[in-house]
């Protein structure tokens, strides 16, 4: 029954069915049957003999590998995943079938495709160096204005010290202007007292 039906069904179908079925027993021997026999711990509690756990890990993996066996050829007839397999493979049969050479352009393809990018390149690089040299220019005129406005500053700040050491001299000249008009508005007073 199993050639009728490998006779009937493509050669795609067949080896997806043979790597599920390979998956689904691997998975179903994930655990190993030691491993299995330490996590059923009611037999060494029950004290039971080691075969039975031997018996029971094969009796679950068949019973795994057989459910989803069985699932498997469900969702092959049931979903349309067989009849898209099915497909696949007279595309592909209709694709060998096809004689002749297909249209390449002519010449060495890797040689266009690699003069087309040197172009492209060299395009790019140009636009590059060119938004680069208005970048320097725009950063050279900023320093132009920049060293500018710093001497402009400097020599106001050299305007601001002259003028606050003068106005502290004159400061002391008119203190000492003003002490000695006190001093003559005392004496001026002293003799209009004299006088009087």
């Amino acid at each position: 029954m199993a050639d009728d039906q490998n006779q009937k069904n493509p050669n795609n179908v067949f080896l997806f069915r043979l790597a599920i079925l390979n998956c689904f027993k691997r998975i179903a021997e994930s655990v190993s049957e030691d491993a299995f026999v330490d996590i059923l711990t009611i037999l060494t509690t029950l004290k039971l003999k080691p075969s039975i756990g031997q018996k029971l890990y094969k009796a679950m993996c068949t019973e795994l590998t057989d459910n989803m066996s069985d699932d498997l050829e469900h969702i092959l007839t049931e979903g349309s995943l067989q009849n898209g397999l099915e497909k696949v493979a007279k595309l592909i049969d209709a694709d060998s079938s096809m004689s002749g050479d297909a249209w390449r352009p002519p010449g060495n393809v890797s040689l266009h495709l690699r003069s087309l990018d040197a172009q492209k390149i060299k395009e790019e690089s140009e636009s590059l160096k060119e938004q680069i040299n208005l970048i320097e220019e725009e950063n050279a005129n900023l320093m132009k204005e920049i060293a500018e406005k710093r001497s402009s500053i400097m020599t106001m700040n050299d305007n601001i010290t002259k003028s606050l050491n003068k106005s502290l001299s004159i400061m002391d000249s008119i203190r000492k202007r003003k002490e000695e008009i006190e001093k003559c508005l005392m004496l001026l007073e002293h003799d209009d007292k004299i006088r009087l």
